[in-house]
Parts: C-alpha cells; sequence; structure tokens
C-alpha cells in the first residue's frame, strides 16, 4: 500500500497542528486561515491529506510529515531527518566530507525487515533507533568503522535494519536506547547469590 493511503494517527494529527499554532503566533497565518487548516487536519483520515497543509510554511526537512522518497546527502556539510517520515526500502544516506544524522524512532517503516545503503567517506553517519530493533551491519569500512550499540532483540518477530554500503575514512554507528534497570537494582550493588 503506499504511505498517503496509510490511517493518520492522533500524534500525526497533533503535529501538523503544532506547525500550524507556530505559524499563528509569528504571523505567518491569520486567525482564519488557522481555523480553516486546523479544520483540515482534523478531517484528515490518511497520511497522504497532511503534507499539503504545511508545505508553504517550513522547508521540506522540517515538514512535521514527510511522505517523499529522497536520500539523505551530507555532502561537504550536514544533513538530518528526525520525526515522522516514511522509511522507503532501501533507503540512502551518504557522508561525504560531512555528517549525517538519521532519527528512525518515530519513522514509519514499510516493511519489517528494511534495507539502507549507509555510505561514509571522510564522514561520518549517525542512525538512531528505537528499542526492540535488530541491527545487522554488512557492507565494509577501509580505515574506519561501523558499530551498532544495539542488542540482539528479545521480541519473536522483531522489526530487522539492515545497513549495507561502506566506510572510507568514515564511520558509521548505529545507536539504541539504553536498556532500562530494574527497580531497586543501583549501580555497585551486588547480585544476591552471585559471588556473595
Amino acid at each position: 500500500m503506499s504511505p498517503d493511503r496509510l490511517r493518520a494517527s492522533d500524534t500525526d494529527r497533533a503535529r501538523v497542528l503544532r506547525v500550524l499554532r507556530e505559524a499563528v503566533g509569528d504571523g505567518r497565518l491569520d486567525l482564519e486561515e488557522f481555523e480553516e487548516r486546523s479544520s483540515l487536519v482534523q478531517e484528515a483520515r490518511t497520511l497522504g491529506e497532511l503534507p499539503a497543509v504545511t508545505a508553504d510554511l517550513l522547508p521540506a526537512e522540517r515538514q512535521p510529515i514527510r511522505l517523499a522518497r529522497q536520500p539523505v546527502l551530507g555532502v561537504f556539510g550536514s544533513a538530518e531527518r528526525r520525526g515522522r517520515w516514511v522509511a522507503y526500502p532501501d533507503e540512502l544516506a551518504v557522508a561525504f566530507v560531512g555528517r549525517v544524522e538519521v532519527d528512525m524512532r518515530e519513522a514509519l517503516l514499510m516493511r519489517n525487515h528494511h534495507r539502507m545503503t549507509v555510505t561514509a567517506i571522510l564522514g561520518r553517519v549517525e542512525i538512531d533507533v528505537p528499542e526492540g530493533v535488530e541491527v545487522r551491519l554488512t557492507g565494509w569500512s577501509f580505515l574506519g568503522m561501523r558499530t551498532t550499540t544495539a542488542r540482539r532483540s528479545e521480541l519473536p518477530n522483531p522489526p530487522v535494519l539492515e545497513i549495507g554500503g561502506f566506510s572510507l575514512f568514515g564511520m558509521v554507528r548505529v545507536r539504541s536506547p539504553r536498556r532500562r534497570r530494574l527497580l531497586g537494582w543501583r549501580r555497585g550493588e551486588r547480585r544476591r547469590g552471585i559471588g556473595a
């Protein structure tokens, strides 16, 4: 199914309304325009109905809902992708003498097994993934690094992020949230029954 036909959530609508409120606050929209656009947002049933509401208020990379397919390129500079966006199969991220940050914690994955091509040439790519995602690093490095802090998922059928590509004098790092400590445990506290 095309992502623009997927059902929009209350959270998706809230993101768009937040942008409209900010636009009223700084004078880009008057109250009448705000009411018209807010009504469109409240009545929206699919993701495809939301991007047009804020298209003239923010640049493409800062839109609250992004459905367009486009690579993340940090060429002699920096680039980032955050918030609510559609992660298409075979997504591309490249840092060439630059830096790229990709936050997938709120991304909408089109498949349970998601493949990305990530290349770092004299640059750095950092990818944040949500808890429970299994990360598989493939590809190769030459005088560079490709690392992840993600652990094997404990879910029976976890979403998988497979990252190919290469690193040439560059770094690709995938970060996942630290696992929460159990209540009652303190740093340095010895476990009872083990070495006690």
